[in-house]
């Protein structure tokens, strides 16, 4: 976070970025080496660079201090910037006294002769007054305790500010004084003496956010952690970036700023990006015909899936979602829903939908819920909803499947956690779901009417790794489950469906359901840039339930499989949108009869 005060800028978490400089300077005074006086000139010429050390560091780090090639040659004009180099480095492992004692040469080669010196343990002792001292954390003994290099310190230091920061006081600071230099030991010991200045307490006069254009202020507004007239709050400014970007309108959001006026006024400044908050999400999947099969199956078929998001309607953050998809060679699905934010101004949120599925021609189940959401801090969010549904089957699915008309009234509730950095291409975080479902389902078949009960629990994890550069492990498990007390096996319309683009690729759309099925989604990544990446996949899931051997008389038997598939995928961002396309196989499958599954995610 940066903070600006009269017009002089001050970095909360780099308060110790002064400290090496002023150990340097109380240090050093006399140790200045030969070649900064103009002693030591080199020509343009390749030079062998050969190290001589003295103390308590080898000479082969001083030649990875340096950076040189295997060759160990430098040109004549890069010698000085090299020199300043390796100090630089045993100043950061604090060897401040280190020093050049001379330096020879020939047409050839230049021998470096350097003393580290021993090594300067730091401590501070810091002096603040009596005024302040009920503000001070009760850890600031145990904090400063001790003797540290010159990175833990200034983390420590920092830490201290950005406590005080946590208290309103954003403007806290360490002022240097003096140094006292002691040897008890083998090492050096540097006490720096530190005045502290916490500052004046900050109370928000105001908030500017600027930057949008179509989002409302008060939209964005709403969303802060902390509003005018608050006291100052580190964590709670610090994420607001975050808190923000996950609206899903906004394309960036600088980090806030702090001002205080000629008066003495605090401003808090939020610049955000707009960014295009409707989108448009296509997928395609082509399935191969089987040359076993006789009529329609010997034909292969395509399968599709148009999603169409407006996410922010006239800049109030309202939100329409439109579905159609085809999952199947006779199974589509519609679903329309609505979303109402913050409801009377509580950070409350309301949506409703509608949902209609023809299965294979045989029966069209209909749904509507009704949703209401509750954030949880920042990253959890808590939630609730009621269902009806119904399932209308055809006199074949009657008899094929043992279908009975029905309907089922359910409620639920939900928790989800959500710290992952960007919906699009995730780096980092963490995404939990737990849902559970009851409800009392009403069945009516050969004019007898049956009731018995009908439970849900579903399970979402998503766990994103930063590896190396650029490079993300990403791993997706899902688990879902049904269970009812009559009858004992678990009515087709019922079980979870899975298989294809979005949860096991390799196989087709659907092609298998349970009671209880999981699935997983192991993916190396590696990004090529913010909204573009390439990967590997392993693909596996595991489900049972019951298939019916024979309807007249009902018989039925348990089934329990798992599978997996492989492959190979990628996402480019384009000026069409963002496209992607994945070659998954599945088990057994020869590496021509792979499933292609491709994407378009557009927004405008």
């Amino acid at each position: 976070m940066l903070l600006r005060c009269k017009n002089k800028k001050i970095t909360q978490r780099r308060q110790g970025v002064w400290l090496r400089d002023c150990v340097i300077v109380f240090l050093t005074i006399g140790f200045v080496p030969c070649f900064l006086n103009g002693q030591t000139r080199l020509d343009s010429s390749h030079v062998r660079i050969i190290w001589k050390a003295r103390g308590e560091v080898t000479e082969s780090d001083l030649r990875r201090f340096a950076g040189l090639g295997k060759d160990r040659t430098i040109r004549g004009h890069e010698f000085e910037m090299m020199v300043q180099r390796v100090l630089s480095r045993l100043q950061q492992r604090g060897f401040y006294l280190a020093q050049i004692d001379s330096v020879t040469t020939n047409s050839k080669t230049a021998t470096v002769h350097l003393n580290s010196q021993a090594r300067v343990r730091l401590a501070a002792a810091v002096n603040f007054a009596d005024s302040v001292a009920a503000l001070s954390p009760a850890s600031w003994p145990r904090a400063l305790g001790g003797t540290y290099d010159e990175a833990n310190l200034q983390q420590r230091l920092s830490d201290l500010l950005a406590e005080f920061a946590r208290r309103g006081y954003p403007l806290a600071s360490f002022r240097f004084d003096s140094v006292a230099l002691a040897r008890p030991e083998k090492d050096f010991w540097a006490t720096l003496y530190l005045q502290f200045d916490p500052g004046p307490a900050v109370r928000l006069d105001s908030i500017l956010i600027r930057g949008n254009k179509i989002t409302k202020r008060a939209v964005l507004a709403r969303e802060l952690p902390i509003q005018q007239g608050g006291l100052f709050n580190f964590d709670k400014v610090q994420s607001i970036p975050d808190r923000l970007m996950r609206l899903g309108y906004l394309q960036a959001v600088a980090p806030p700023q702090l001002a205080v006026d000629a008066r003495g006024r605090y401003l808090l400044d939020i610049a955000v990006v707009e960014g295009n908050s409707n989108w448009l999400n296509g997928v395609a999947g082509y399935n191969p015909g089987d040359e076993r099969q006789k009529g329609d199956a010997r034909r292969g078929f395509v399968t599709g899936l148009i999603d169409v998001k407006f996410g922010n309607l006239l800049g109030t953050g309202r939100q329409i979602n439109a579905r159609w998809e085809k999952r199947s060679r006779q199974t589509q699905e519609l679903a329309l829903r609505y979303r109402e934010p913050w409801i009377a101004g509580y950070p409350a949120h309301f949506s409703g939908g509608f949902q209609q599925f023809i299965q294979d021609t045989t029966y069209v189940e209909r749904r509507w819920d009704f949703t209401a959401e509750l954030p949880l801090g920042q990253n959890f969010t808590a939630g609730g909803h009621i269902a009806q549904e119904s399932i209308a089957p055809d006199s074949l699915a009657q008899i094929r499947f043992n279908l009975p008309r029905s309907s089922v009234t359910s409620v639920g509730a939900s928790l989800r956690y959500d710290s992952t950095d960007d919906p699009i291409n995730p780096r980092r975080g963490v995404f939990y779901m737990t849902a559970v479902e009851t409800g009392r389902k009403n069945t009516l078949q050969g004019g007898a009417r049956k009731k018995f009960s009908r439970d849900k629990i579903l399970v979402d994890l998503h766990w994103l790794l930063p590896m190396w550069h650029s490079q993300v492990l990403s791993l997706a498990v899902q688990g879902r489950q049904v269970k009812s007390n009559a009858p004992p096996e678990i009515l087709v319309t019922d079980q979870f469906r899975f298989g294809g683009a979005t949860t096991l690729r390799g196989y087709r759309e659907e092609q298998f359901r349970g009671s209880r099925v999981a699935w997983s989604n192991l993916e190396y990544r590696y990004l090529l840039s913010r909204r573009t990446r390439a990967f590997i996949f392993f693909d596996a899931a595991y489900y049972s339930g019951f298939e019916y051997t024979s309807i007249s008389p009902p018989q039925f038997e348990a089934v329990e499989n798992s599978v997996y598939a492989w492959g190979i995928g990628g996402r480019v961002d384009t000026p069409l949108g963002i496209i992607g396309v994945d070659y998954g196989l599945g088990q057994g499958d020869p590496l021509t009869n792979g499933k292609v599954h491709i994407s378009l995610v557009n927004s405008f």
